[in-house]
């Protein structure tokens, strides 16, 4: 028998022993993987319309249960609340670890209305690329910056609605219709965000009662939101993406 023969029995045989996941990520399947572990919890006076700090550790499932589950990077999401209480901004950076060594950082700074679906008034973007060596790699630097002067608006972004989920009521009569602009550049219309309604589910060694509002539209994966009776955002799942609260407060 040849190599190549034997090594194609082998990786057969490997495949042939790992067990496809076979439906999208959820919080009690994140549990059966390993890759929940334990939350922090939800301090009793915690405010979503205050001021507050939530950082996710990013993981992404590649299709099996066994292998290939891993952390790709972070998320972490500051919320000043203005003094008028009229608007408030959000400070963003999110690190994603890529091929070949790159790791992407992209910070935002976002001022928003103070309004159901978090509407942004103003921005600015900005992308950068480390390479394997740990330096920048200045071509691949990016930077907009962009306003609005829209009195009323039916739009939020991608990383607003980590913010508004946390302000909603938990009542099957939410509905919310918006325009998502994603990465506040591309704009997705026919978006809707509902509450689901509470599942039960372990976190790490304890048994805890989740909220979840989800999202579905044109251009995105369905999106499922999953908070604490806090209303802290704990859990974002994304068919094959998940967004994990790690460190509160940093």
């Amino acid at each position: 028998m040849q190599l190549n023969q034997i090594e194609e029995k082998i990786m057969a045989k490997k495949k042939s022993s790992r067990t496809i996941v076979g439906t999208p990520l959820t919080p009690v399947l994140l549990g059966e993987l390993k890759a929940l572990g334990k939350l922090p919890q939800t301090p009793a006076d915690f405010k979503p319309d205050g001021n507050w700090v939530n950082s996710y550790r990013i993981c992404t499932c590649h299709g099996y249960r066994e292998s290939g589950n891993q952390d790709v990077g972070s998320l972490r999401i500051e919320r000043l609340a203005d003094r008028a209480n009229e608007t408030f901004t959000l400070k963003v950076n999110q690190r994603i670890n890529q091929t070949d060594g790159l790791t992407n950082i992209v910070d935002v700074v976002v001022k928003c209305r103070n309004n159901q679906l978090a509407s942004p008034t103003q921005w600015e973007v900005s992308s950068r690329f480390i390479g394997a060596d740990g330096r920048e790699i200045a071509k691949l630097q990016s930077k907009d910056s962009s306003a609005t002067t829209e009195s009323v608006g039916r739009k939020t972004s991608d990383w607003c609605l980590f913010e508004l989920v946390q302000r909603l009521k938990f009542d099957k009569s939410i509905d919310l219709a918006f325009e998502l602009l994603e990465g506040l550049s591309i704009a997705k219309q026919d978006q809707r965000l509902k509450y689901r309604g509470a599942e039960t589910a372990k976190l790490g060694d304890r048994q805890a009662r989740l909220h979840c509002f989800s999202q579905i539209g044109r251009g995105i994966l369905p999106t499922e939101y999953w908070l604490d009776d806090n209303h802290r955002l704990l859990i974002v799942c994304s068919m094959n993406k998940a967004y994990i609260l790690s460190r509160p407060g940093k």
